[in-house]
């Protein structure tokens, strides 16, 4: 594996009322977590600036969208990269299948507001992955090379890119991909960005798994090769979010955190 850092992004997503935004900033700025892993926490558009104002520097800020354009027609009720970019914000997660899957999203879609972020300033996330019928039909490395092959006509630099594998099989069933299913997908997914773009964007491409994680789990598919962290979906708004963050500290320092050392449970958070 190279030296691709460990990447843990909080998808806040259906998060409501400041209190409970405060209580999860709180949280986070309080534990002691670990060094080697950058945590981005994604917020809904009206929270964002309350975040970057609670959070430490250390914590980076990701819109859950963002569009094609700044003006024009159609930006009504859109919101830019560069509006996110002038209230602290240097991420966006872009493809997610929620988006996908409800408001219909293209492939084509989805790589136009990458490649319009990227010449913005901004860092993207973006989701690949099949559904159910994809996977029961053997199809998913065809799907993730036809959502590769958009991205791929549209960026052409991939040093600001995080891809994320999200079984959409999985989300909502309460399941999560096995370990070697979710390195299978990423496995491919490293291959063909080594295959039709360059080994230099393979080995540096943030890689993460984006189905179902908590504190049970995230162990055992962190140490899979091609896994360089987390989107976090109900999780990142409990106590999990600490565990999973602190995925990769060595035995000693896990011992801490097994301890409840690292671990402030002054709060209880409702699972969005």
């Amino acid at each position: 594996m190279s030296e691709r850092r460990f990447y843990v992004v909080a998808n806040w997503k259906a998060i409501s009322g400041k209190e409970n935004i405060k209580d999860m900033c709180k949280l986070l700025s309080i534990s002691v977590l670990d060094d080697n892993t950058d945590v981005i926490i994604g917020c809904p558009f009206p929270y964002l600036q309350l975040v970057r104002q609670l959070l430490p520097e250390r914590f980076k800020l990701a819109a859950l969208n963002c569009y094609k354009e700044c003006k024009g027609p159609y930006t009504t009720g859109e919101v830019s990269p560069v509006m996110l970019k002038d209230v602290g914000v240097s991420w966006v997660l872009l493809g997610h299948s929620d988006r996908r899957n409800i408001l219909h999203e293209s492939d084509e879609l989805i790589s136009e507001k990458a490649a319009y972020a990227l010449t913005q300033g901004l860092n993207v996330i973006i989701c690949v992955g099949e559904s159910y019928d994809d996977r029961f039909a053997g199809n998913t490395e065809s799907t993730l090379a036809n959502q590769l092959s958009s991205l791929n006509k549209h960026i052409k630099d991939w040093e600001n890119v995080m891809l994320v594998y999200e079984p959409v099989w999985a989300l909502g069933s309460g399941k999560s991909a096995r370990p070697h299913n979710a390195q299978s997908a990423l496995g491919f997914t490293r291959k063909w960005l080594e295959n039709h773009i360059s080994k230099g964007v393979a080995d540096i491409v943030p890689l993460l798994y984006g189905g179902p994680v908590n504190s049970s789990n995230c162990k055992t598919l962190a140490v899979q090769p091609d896994v360089d962290g987390f989107l976090v979906g109900n999780s990142s708004t409990k106590h999990d979010i600490l565990q999973i963050i602190n995925t990769n500290l060595n035995d000693e320092d896990k011992q801490s955190v097994d301890s409840g050392e690292y671990f402030s449970p002054y709060m209880d958070i409702t699972d969005f």
